[in-house]
């Protein structure tokens, strides 16, 4: 079993929760220390090797050695099942806390983990939303947790968002975000202008490694090419649904990798699959305590 490290837990300020609601982001520039940021990081070459702790594979899986170009990004969701030390951090109650206050939900349910790792020279990402990936689940509103692993600058190909974009009337629809032909900014450009928004700013983030950034489903953000020819931007992502969401109805919403985990005929979520890492009256989903430690709650 894994030690727990010592980790302090966060409150957010009144102003925070504001800032979150206003902006659809909030910066935390220290949120893991080091050894936890080391501790994932060392996961991921094994993982990317096939070699899987657990004998599960992973739900997405992007980029591998031997098979993709050398400047591909590397990408991997669902990786809490395939390894317990990805599961400590990602199925941490002090992260589904965090989330599910910005909220304002009573509990947070884990929904994925994912991690970009983006060598020199790795190709844009397109501007999305979150939320469009999550519309198999009711409500489809989904929080994310986004670590930095590594020192986010705008050189490297950071994390570009746009503050406020959150509460445009607007649509998104779900497309294939890696390496995109066209401008990796058109899906934003063409949300801006149905939402009579003629010069939306984006503002590319820096967030030193340990650092998060707490990113509202509707916030559009993509990022842009790693110019680099040294540095690989890293960075691990845990998204967060309320506790109580359940599925909508067969057939209704994009289901890639969340409807594979529903059973026929039913809405309600599997917690085997989904757990509940935190609730404000205290449950916690029980398998959590057998399958993995909580790196980030004393």
């Amino acid at each position: 079993m894994l030690a727990v490290m010592a980790h302090q837990p966060i409150h957010f300020t009144a102003e925070q929760v504001q800032q979150f609601q206003a902006q659809g982001f909030l910066v935390l520039e220290k949120f893991m220390d080091m050894e936890a940021v080391d501790r994932l990081v060392d996961r991921f070459d094994p993982l990317f090797a096939t070699r899987f702790e657990t004998g599960i594979y992973p739900d997405e899986w992007h980029g591998r050695p031997s098979q993709s170009v050398a400047n591909a990004t590397r990408q991997m969701a669902g990786m809490w099942r395939c390894d317990r030390t990805v599961a400590s951090f990602s199925l941490s109650g002090e992260i589904a806390r965090l989330n599910a206050t910005l909220m304002g939900w009573s509990g947070g349910r884990f929904a994925t983990d994912s991690c970009w790792i983006k060598p020199p020279d790795a190709p844009e990402v397109y501007f999305h939303r979150n939320n469009t990936y999550v519309s198999s689940f009711a409500p489809s509103s989904v929080v994310t947790c986004w670590v930095a692993l590594s020192d986010a600058v705008p050189e490297a190909g950071t994390l570009e968002i746009v503050p406020g974009s959150h509460q445009w009337n607007c649509s998104d629809r779900v497309r294939f975000l890696h390496a995109p032909r066209e401008d990796y900014r058109q899906p934003l450009w063409d949300a801006a202008t149905a939402a009579g928004v003629p010069s939306p700013e984006i503002v590319p983030v820096n967030i030193p490694a340990g650092g998060c950034i707490f990113l509202h489903g509707d916030l559009w953000h993509g990022s842009g090419r790693n110019h680099t020819s040294d540095r690989t931007r890293r960075s691990f992502a845990v998204s967060t649904i309320p506790a109580d969401a359940q599925f909508q109805p067969e057939g209704v919403g994009y289901g890639y990798i969340f409807s594979r985990y529903r059973r026929v005929g039913e809405t309600a979520i599997d917690e085997s699959f989904f757990p509940i890492p935190w609730t404000a009256n205290g449950y916690r989903t029980p398998l959590l305590l057998e399958y993995c430690e909580d790196a980030l709650t004393p």
